[in-house]
């Protein structure tokens, strides 16, 4: 598993209301997938959180920004 498979579970369309937070992100890692994540790459996925979601807000290119921003990035980090 990567991060951005992470990611996309955390952050997938059921969880709208998902909090950009370090402690979301290991929770949801622990709890529902049943892998530990240290807080650096935690922080690297709220990171992209929320350089994405600013992006796609200023530029409207949501695809775009979720490869370059998300996708790309935190598939090279594996958990």
């Amino acid at each position: 598993m990567n991060a951005y498979q992470l990611y996309d579970a955390a952050f997938d369309t059921a969880n709208d209301y998902a909090e950009n937070t370090i402690a979301y992100v290991k929770q949801y890692a622990e709890g529902a997938l049943d892998t530990h994540v240290s807080d650096a790459v935690a922080q690297k996925i709220v990171d992209a959180r929320i350089d994405y979601l600013k992006a796609t807000e200023s530029n409207g290119e949501g695809q775009n920004n979720l490869w370059h921003i998300v996708q790309k990035p935190l598939e090279q980090i594996e958990l």
